[in-house]
């Protein structure tokens, strides 16, 4: 299992992390003079972006000039100034700068389609020239040729700059075991299985008030994706022959089981005016959700402790366990997974300094760099608990000093490092949370199942760009097939699934849809050799477990 590192490597390891802490933090003792050095000795200076989240406390600064900053400034071996990015307008921004030749020397943004578009224009530096200059990359690539493969561009060259994920999944659905006990069920493993159990959370009053208060599960704002995964619903998939097809049959499939949650009140019949998941995420804290299929699971912790310590104030016998996909007539599907290649970073092509803007990637990459800027410093924002891995000594400190910072490691491969790990957040001497370290590592097994298939094409953000004039048209074809989706869930028996899914089809053809079916054909045919797919992500984060 991922974490489980052998106890006398873990100790070296611990060590020497440990001690670079310390002596950066002593280092910052004298931060005031060591910065005046490096300006004394005329460091290079480059220019970086970096998201504006609108989260840094006033007393701490801005983006471009708080602690953090002055830290990297004082010990890196350039000078960099930071161009703050509004993260909701970041790509409208950064294109605003190219278009203007002021664009920062580094760029960072998650977005892919912007940074092939910025490839496209000639708009970014090659970097195999460059990666002398970076040791630590250089490490990465070689450990994960995968990075390799998808930061090179069509024309064979390297282009980005991207980190290795932990291979867990961003996508889980919660179950009340509590209730199944009470109601002598077992964990559904199929999707039929799941509707009796659903049913059963609705009508059999398992929270024993006497009223028929309780919802089976969820499906408002993004959570319908997460019973689209288990039918492989999710647009594209590959062929029997080899070719990239429309999956009307999962959806077909998919849309009517979300009938049957709707027609048979499983999920709660307003679900649509939930347009953010707040009154599910709500519903299920206060113990009316038997099922509960959160948008995505950010944090592991925040999943596993902090909200079953604030169900169980109001159901204090709650038990909750994350539950696999249940198999579907379309086969056995995991969750979505966390992106475990993750291109996050390129260099401008108008860049002065290359080597520069190396180094500094370079210096954010070392472990023991990553480690300060991630967890803070030691004494100050962590102390290394029993476990010998860094414990928060005062969440409230490091909200206001730290916890706003993590986009100056954005490329970093936290796995790397065992300090970070989002393991190491538990500590097993609380019965709370060891309960969910075991949550996370059962969910971990979820994805070791050899007969689950990945329930989409990839990863969203290894989906090939669709160029201006398709994505117009997949934008406006999209938004009336959900319509018509939505309308086949609530529609009654006059509107059927078969109905809709055929009604579907037609604007799909009718709105140009078979100009991006050639197109997904002819980027497949072009790049399957070197697109990184659902069985490429699967047979990654396997690996990684198995590495663990």
């Amino acid at each position: 299992m991922f974490g489980q590192t052998s106890a006398p490597r873990m100790k070296v390891t611990l060590a020497l992390g440990l001690s670079a802490v310390m002596a950066a933090g002593a280092a910052g003792c004298s931060q005031k003079e060591e910065g005046t050095k490096g300006q004394a000795e005329g460091k290079a200076t480059i220019t970086v972006s970096n998201y504006d989240r609108g989260n840094i406390p006033a007393a701490e600064g801005t983006v471009e000039d708080n602690r953090w900053t002055k830290w990297i400034n004082e010990h890196s071996p350039v000078t960099a100034k930071y161009v703050p990015v509004d993260r909701a307008e970041a790509v409208k921004k950064l294109n605003v700068l190219f278009a203007s030749g002021s664009a920062p020397d580094i760029v960072n943004d998650f977005d892919t389609g912007f940074r092939n578009s910025l490839y496209q224009q000639k708009q970014l530096m090659p970097l195999d020239d460059y990666l002398q200059y970076a040791p630590e990359y250089q490490k990465l690539l070689e450990k994960y040729p995968q990075l390799r493969k998808i930061g090179t561009k069509p024309d064979g060259k390297l282009y980005e700059i991207g980190k290795i994920n932990e291979p867990h999944l961003q996508s889980v659905a919660f179950i009340r075991m509590d209730w199944l006990k009470k109601l002598k069920l077992e964990v559904p493993k199929t999707t039929e299985e799941l509707l009796v159990v659903l049913k059963a959370f609705v009508e059999q009053d398992p929270d024993g008030n006497g009223k028929k208060d309780t919802y089976g599960t969820n499906m408002s704002y993004t959570s319908d994706g997460m019973v689209d995964s288990m039918f492989g619903s999710y647009g594209w998939k590959i062929s029997s022959d080899d070719k990239i097809v429309r999956t009307w049959e999962n959806t077909l499939e998919s849309l009517k089981f979300k009938k049957r949650l709707f027609e048979e009140g499983l999920i709660d019949k307003d679900y649509l005016a939930d347009k953010n998941g707040a009154k599910a995420k709500q519903d299920y804290l206060n113990g009316k959700i038997g099922v509960f299929l959160p948008p995505v699971v950010s944090n592991w912790f925040e999943s596993t402790v902090t909200d079953l310590k604030t169900l169980r104030k109001v159901v204090p016998e709650a038990e909750i366990a994350p539950m696999a996909q249940p198999k579907s007539p379309m086969g056995q599907f995991v969750h979505h997974v966390v992106n475990p290649v993750q291109m996050t970073t390129v260099i401008n092509a108008a860049a002065k300094d290359p080597k520069a803007a190396m180094e500094y990637i370079n210096f954010i990459i070392k472990p023991e760099n990553a480690l300060i800027l991630k967890k803070g410093i030691e004494g100050e924002h962590w102390k290394k608990g029993t476990d010998g891995f860094p414990k928060v000594i005062d969440p409230a400190k490091n909200a206001k000093e730290l916890d706003w910072a993590m986009d100056y490691t954005m490329f970093y491969s936290i796995p790397e490092n065992p300090l970070l790990i989002s393991t190491t957040a538990f500590d097993v001497s609380d019965p709370d949370q060891k309960a969910g370290l075991e949550m996370l590592k059962k969910a971990d097994e979820f994805l070791l199942n050899p007969e689950a298939q990945y329930p989409a094409l990839s990863h969203y953000e290894h989906m090939p760009t669709l160029p201006s004039d398709l994505v117009v048209i997949n934008t406006n074809v999209d938004k009336e097939m959900k319509d018509i989706y939505t309308k086949g869930i609530i529609g009654g028996a006059k509107y059927t699934p078969e109905q809709a899914v055929a009604d579907a089809k037609a604007a799909w053809e009718r709105g140009g849809g078979k100009q991006i079916e050639e197109f997904m054909n002819t980027w497949y045919k072009e790049n399957k050799d070197r697109a990184f797919l659902g069985k490429d992500i699967l047979e990654l984060v396997r690996s990684q477990h198995k590495k663990g």
